[in-house]
């Protein structure tokens, strides 16, 4: 089954004042080529879609218009997270509307993590939606006082997820974390305040690939199958002159990670720095 993970699309987001909806648009229409030229079987965004827990209209609009591409013009399924940066019940708020052989968008956290299950020539998938969840907010879903940290929540999830994945399935986990060891950037919002924010990875132990969202970085978090896509654009200057990625990948019938790429995105626009005396600069 070959399978798209992107993440961190924070839609409505501007940089230094400047709206970036115009290339917003630029990228999706680029993450819905690649879900057509490469044959995408499986679309997976890793939360943060919005970059406000209020988006605004147009940027509620370039979501469900994407949504909407995608599920009328192509077969792929679709799994979709809320992210720190979302509210988890405005983006879940119609998730009961969609087609649950196809979709599944995961916004508030709750204890039953039911996985869209699919299958291909080789048996099941199983696709473990998790969304970020507040501490507090995981206390009450899990009825656990001892929770903690982003790291407890996290283990919750992954135990109440575990449970119901087929004995015979494939799994993919799809989860909006900061692991450690991994490098963020400047835009990153931090997830936790008086507590270790990071997790560890050996946390996903027994998924075959671990799709995750938060860092904006495209890059691996203890082997080639726990990965960030990163975001489609840069939103700081520290990552002037780097190249965005969405990742492709098949998932073989043994649950190996095989053909796995990058495709690179085209900015409309690139952040870069430009040194030099005041006068030239501004000349």
């Amino acid at each position: 089954m070959r399978v798209l993970h992107t993440a961190d699309w924070h839609l409505g987001k501007t940089l230094r004042g400047v709206s970036l909806q115009e290339d917003q648009v630029h990228v999706l229409d680029q993450v819905f080529q690649a879900v057509v030229d490469e044959g995408v079987e499986v679309l997976l965004i890793a939360g943060d879609v919005y970059d406000k827990a209020s988006p605004s209209e147009s940027a509620m609009k370039l979501y469900s218009d994407f949504l909407e591409r995608v599920h009328e013009q192509t077969d792929a399924a679709i799994v979709v997270i809320a992210g720190n940066h979302d509210s988890g019940r405005r983006l879940g708020t119609a998730s009961k509307l969609f087609d649950r052989r196809r979709i599944l968008v995961r916004g508030p956290i709750e204890r039953d993590e039911t996985p869209l299950v699919l299958e291909d020539e080789h048996g099941k998938i199983a696709i473990s939606a998790l969304p970020y969840g507040e501490i507090y907010a995981a206390r009450r879903a899990f009825e656990a006082e001892d929770i903690r940290s982003p790291e407890d929540v996290l283990r919750a999830q992954i135990e109440a997820a575990r449970t119901r994945v087929p004995d015979d399935a494939r799994w993919i986990v799809v989860a909006h974390a900061f692991v450690t060891n991994c490098q963020p950037t400047e835009s990153e919002r931090r997830l936790s305040v008086g507590t270790v924010e990071t997790v560890s990875a050996a946390i996903f132990e027994g998924a075959h690939y671990v799709a995750l969202g938060h860092l904006h970085r495209p890059q691996t978090a203890g082997g080639n199958t726990i990965r960030y896509s990163g975001s489609p654009l840069a939103f700081g200057f520290d990552e002037a002159g780097t190249t965005k990625s969405m990742t492709v990948f098949d998932l073989d019938g043994q649950g190996q990670v095989v053909n796995l790429k990058t495709v690179d995105f085209e900015p409309l626009r690139h952040v870069r720095e430009v040194r030099g005396l005041l006068e030239h600069l501004v000349s």
